[in-house]
């Protein structure tokens, strides 16, 4: 099947864990992630993440935030009304809202080069394609593909593949896949393996049971016969970690650039 894959989604989560943002092209930061991507995090004042892995009530916060303006807006998700604050000048009135929110004194802290992603260094970004997730869509009732997405939560989505076309971008541990994004040089490193977050309501945070069971059943069903994926030890897997080497800070990625897979690079 000839494939013509395009970067079609850049997605960033300005805060770790709550809402994303869409954009039409991102700056590769010094970090070896895109700009703004988890620059903010929620901490207890024990320095505990308050993450969706934890705490259920971060899928409940909706949350828009402007960096041109320097704001973040936040509010429950049975609520309408916006509460809107200056990530700098109003840092406290924003814990305050949060620790009321959470029930737990919370802290606000930023990192601009993307240390608040889970893993940084061999993760600044995260591939998956749209085929693969209308795939997984159809595999749960009431999951159509925004939800999908949303559970999944990629930075870099990619269109004209088939599913799991995104799985020839890794291959054994120890070796990368190097690959172009328009003129970025990313490696694929692993298969990203999932959590708790997935088997929740992104809005409601409301849990499907059985769901990593049910996914992993479907994956190992749809796998690719080229795919490397049984190396890493269960199927409960969906999108890559992707490194960016520092040779690539400053560059831009956008949507429509092609992608072009180069070959398999030994690191260790």
């Amino acid at each position: 099947m000839k494939v013509d894959p395009v970067l079609s989604r850049i997605t960033i989560y300005p805060v770790k864990s709550l809402d994303g943002i869409e954009l039409h092209s991102a700056l590769i930061t010094e970090g070896g992630c895109l700009l703004h991507d988890r620059e903010y995090a929620l901490s207890d004042e024990d320095g505990n993440f308050i993450i969706g892995k934890s705490n259920q009530l971060v899928h409940t916060l909706r949350s828009q935030v402007d960096f041109e303006k320097e704001t973040i807006s936040l509010r429950p998700e049975s609520e309408t009304a916006w509460r809107h604050f200056h990530l700098q000048k109003e840092k406290l009135a924003v814990q305050s809202f949060l620790t009321d929110y959470f029930g737990v004194k919370t802290v606000l802290l930023q990192n601009k080069n993307g240390r608040f992603i889970d893993i940084p260094d061999i993760s600044g970004v995260t591939v998956v394609s749209t085929s693969s997730l209308k795939e997984v869509s159809t595999w749960f009732d009431n999951m159509d593909l925004e939800e999908t997405r949303k559970r999944f939560r990629a930075t870099i989505e990619i269109e004209g593949v088939p599913a799991f076309w995104e799985d020839s971008l890794f291959t054994k541990a120890g070796s990368g896949i190097e690959f172009k994004v328009g003129d970025v040089t990313v490696f694929g490193m692993s298969p990203r393996a999932r959590c708790v977050v997935p088997t929740r309501n992104t809005q409601t945070g409301e849990v499907l049971h059985g769901f990593p069971k049910s996914f992993a059943r479907h994956r190992a069903a749809t796998l690719p016969q080229w795919s490397m994926l049984e190396q890493f030890g269960h199927h409960y897997h969906l999108s890559v970690d992707c490194y960016i080497p520092a040779t690539e800070i400053g560059k831009k990625i956008e949507v429509g650039n092609g992608i072009k897979i180069i070959g398999e690079k030994v690191f260790y």
